[in-house]
């Protein structure tokens, strides 16, 4: 019996020491110290600047701290894909800016659309980064070379390509247009595979938003004015709806059967296939979540009045406030529109926030910096204007410096208009001898007019690109008048 007992409580001594021991395990998870310059934080911005944030310790709190700034984008960045070292912005002003993270400097620049580019992704391998735009062309780029692998330049029937999202494996991509057509395409054979029409979903109305793919591949997402629809690639149909109160603005998985949306008013909502988990709305912003983006076990918000939020993922919480605990925020001071994360493990230990202030203006000016020679395989982009330029620079050395033969072509025009000028007034004359008052009336006139016009010729002069196609008229003009008096004559 003693024996027994004795075993016993060492078996509940055992238990409460795991009991201890998985609690101490939990409130580790949350409350561990955060690994500083483990990630940054990639915004782009209405502003046209790309910022990034990295994370600092200040008496044991993360902080968020600016890392760089960059505006090479003549207009709002609508969209960014982060990749290993590479970085891919898209703008309004129909470019895409690619950067190295390991240089920190900006090595190449894609013309390849000729509209707002919409929404970019890097395949998951990182051969290809996938691209739509307002013109309608859904494109893949080499990342070897940056060159245009493929192009589909109607890909929703010429109308605009809002979204692209690309399979884990790699071999698929989704595309969402203006023509509410759900494209899947076949990457491995570069077509389309198969199209679903959305018109029929009252639900999603006339503004489906939010693809986006699993962590899994087996289910994407859809969103409408108010409401988050979940698909089965199985099926091809709607697994999980759920309504909303707000407009959903983005949604991001954070495993295979998580995701957390953000919604206009400021709310983000936590779903689960799962059916022992329940969903939650957790207040994350005053204003409307603009983008938000999970990496590992931290989810970064942002907001429209500009604040970013850093959250740490607990997914063993059995409560809302367990799974999701703030752990730094700021305000950028401008209206973000995209985000996305850098893993700055792939650089080393060495690589480190006061390293990187030592070089900042070092590494401020090859971000910006024109004069640097790019790298093979960068694209040469020749604008229009600059044969205006030219053309205008031609003019002006014209002006400038004319040559003995426009001279020369110069002063006979001059000579035939001023012959064609007497010839005119001679004409006048012939046809008001009629009346002998007047005649000599009109002869004084043509006399002081023909001496004023020499008088003050110079103060007439005109340029070549001008005055040669001016002269040409008259002469055309007088050789119709000419060929129109003969024509009268015979008649006569």
């Amino acid at each position: 019996m003693s024996s027994c007992k004795e075993k016993g409580i060492e078996d509940s001594i055992v238990n409460i020491c795991v009991h201890i021991s998985a609690r101490v395990v939990n409130a580790s998870i949350m409350d561990s110290p955060f690994k500083t310059n483990s990630l940054e934080i990639i915004i782009g911005t209405y502003e046209e600047f790309l910022l990034g944030y990295k994370v600092e310790l200040n008496d044991n709190k993360p902080v968020l701290v600016q890392s760089f700034a960059d505006k090479s984008h003549s207009g709002s960045i609508r969209c960014v894909a982060v990749h290993k070292q590479w970085i891919a912005t898209g703008g309004t002003d129909d470019r895409v800016f690619i950067y190295d993270m390991n240089s920190r400097s900006q090595t190449q620049i894609l013309l390849c659309h000729e509209g707002s580019l919409n929404a970019l992704t890097f395949t998951p391998d990182g051969t290809h980064l996938l691209s739509v735009a307002d013109d309608g062309r859904f494109i893949a780029t080499r990342s070897k070379t940056w060159s245009t692998e493929a192009c589909w330049k109607r890909a929703h029937n010429g109308l605009a390509a809002t979204h692209v999202t690309c399979h884990p494996s790699g071999k698929l991509a989704l595309t969402l247009g203006s023509d509410l057509i759900l494209c899947t395409w076949n990457l491995i054979k570069g077509r389309m595979a198969y199209k679903t029409n959305l018109k029929s979903h009252n639900s999603l109305d006339r503004q489906p938003d939010c693809l986006t793919w699993s962590n899994s591949g087996d289910h994407f997402t859809l969103s409408g004015p108010r409401v988050v629809e979940i698909w089965s690639t199985k099926t091809a149909n709607v697994l999980h709806s759920h309504s909303t109160k707000s407009k959903p603005t983005c949604i991001c998985w954070t495993d295979a059967k998580t995701c957390v949306v953000g919604l206009e008013d400021g709310k983000i909502i936590w779903l689960s296939l799962n059916k022992n988990e329940k969903e939650f709305e957790l207040i994350a912003h005053n204003a409307r979540v603009k983008a938000m983006h999970s990496f590992k076990d931290y989810l970064v918000t942002s907001s429209s009045s500009g604040e970013i939020k850093l959250w740490q993922i607990n997914e063993a919480g059995t409560h809302s406030k367990a799974k999701l605990k703030e752990l730094a925020v700021t305000n950028i001071g401008c209206r973000p529109t995209c985000i996305s994360i850098l893993d700055l493990e792939q650089f080393g230990k060495d690589y480190s926030v006061s390293a990187t202030r030592d070089k900042s203006h070092k590494e401020t000016k090859s971000m910006n910096n024109t004069e640097k020679p790019f790298p093979s395989g960068v694209v040469i982009i020749e604008y229009d204007t600059d044969n205006e330029q030219e053309s205008s620079k031609q003019t002006k050395a014209s002006k400038n410096k004319p040559s003995g033969s426009d001279k020369a072509e110069e002063e006979a025009i001059e000579q035939k208009a001023s012959e064609e000028e007497t010839t005119d007034y001679d004409k006048n004359d012939a046809d008001s001898d009629s009346n002998d008052d007047n005649a000599t009336y009109r002869e004084s006139t043509r006399t002081s007019l023909h001496d004023t016009l020499k008088s003050n010729k110079h103060k007439f002069k005109k340029t070549q690109s001008e005055k040669i196609p001016n002269k040409k008229k008259k002469i055309h003009g007088h050789n119709e008048r000419n060929i129109l008096h003969s024509k009268a004559k015979k008649k006569k």
